[in-house]
């Protein structure tokens, strides 16, 4: 992608304190339901930022991640105390944390503004990252969306890889009207953020750190939902193979993929998702836990 057209010198972000009122549309790909890892299963680095080494560690510990519910969700915010901007975030499940019972949290996550980054690590302990967004009608399938997220490489100025780490295809399902929906009376809703580690260039990244565990109640989730169908769009690079291995080649060839397994992992999510077409939600102040 082609370099923003941003000044080289950093631009001072001040954050703006919690609680926010916000209004967005957001789509659930489910990629877990009832999971329970395997004695020894941890999940992949591409779960994680790189620069998010204690992020990492807490997550990976033996028996840290205790599975459940797992989820990437895409968030298009329309109303918020710092104007609009996108979102993509994935929940693997629950972990283990030495404040309460096992509780979901996020371990990779962009956004389309360096505000956004700063505000989501600042005020809930996010490890949120800069990215583009791009949102463009399908020529193949009518109603339907194609989504593209291009991580940024570099910040003085912003430039964006040239390669999505997340594509797919999102496409209404119109037999359906939306209904009423809320989280109120679903169990684990709290999000339990370790701390993240603060980048020694954040006035241009906008990796501002977290020292302390982050506690967010996210019941207050409520708008309007029903359920839509996904695929995943990123055909896999095909590396310098030897003759005998054509066919696995050929075989591989035909995998697509939601993400590059590199910048953000490529999971499976079922083809029905969950599309809140509205939202009204007050994120508040998260609980700054002590450091351990």
């Amino acid at each position: 992608m082609s370099a923003e057209s941003e000044p080289t010198r950093p631009t001072e972000v001040r954050p703006t304190p919690a609680p926010w009122t916000v209004k967005a549309e957001a789509w659930w790909f489910i990629t877990s339901i009832g999971h329970r890892p395997e004695p020894g299963e941890t999940l992949p680095i591409s779960y994680f930022p790189s620069q998010e080494t204690q992020l990492y560690k807490t997550s990976t510990a033996q028996e840290a991640f205790r599975g459940g519910r797992g989820s990437v969700t895409l968030l298009r915010y329309t109303d918020t105390p710092i104007g609009p901007f996108d979102e993509l975030a994935i929940s693997p499940g629950e972990f283990t944390n030495p404040f309460e019972q096992e509780c979901h949290r996020i371990t990779r996550a962009y956004a389309s503004s360096i505000a956004a980054v700063v505000n989501g690590r600042s005020n809930w302990g996010l490890p949120r990252e800069l990215a583009q967004f791009t949102f463009t009608p399908s020529l193949d399938h009518p109603d339907a969306t194609e989504v593209r997220v291009y991580p940024a490489i570099s910040f003085s100025p912003v430039e964006f890889s040239s390669d999505p780490c997340f594509a797919a295809l999102i496409k209404p399902v119109s037999w359906l009207p939306a209904i009423p929906a809320s989280l109120a009376h679903f169990p684990h809703v709290k999000l339990f953020q370790p701390p993240l580690e603060g980048s020694p260039h954040a006035a241009y990244d906008g990796l501002v750190a977290a020292l302390k565990w982050h506690v967010l109640d996210c019941e207050d989730y409520r708008g309007r939902a029903k359920l839509f169908r996904c695929e995943g769009l990123l055909k896999p690079k095909q590396p310098e193979l030897t003759s005998e291995e054509d066919g696995q080649r050929r075989r591989i060839a035909h995998k697509i993929g939601f993400a590059d397994d590199i910048a953000f992992p490529d999971v499976a999510p079922y083809r029905l998702g969950i599309h809140w077409t509205e939202i009204e939600v007050t994120l508040p102040q998260a609980v700054p836990l002590a450091t351990l």
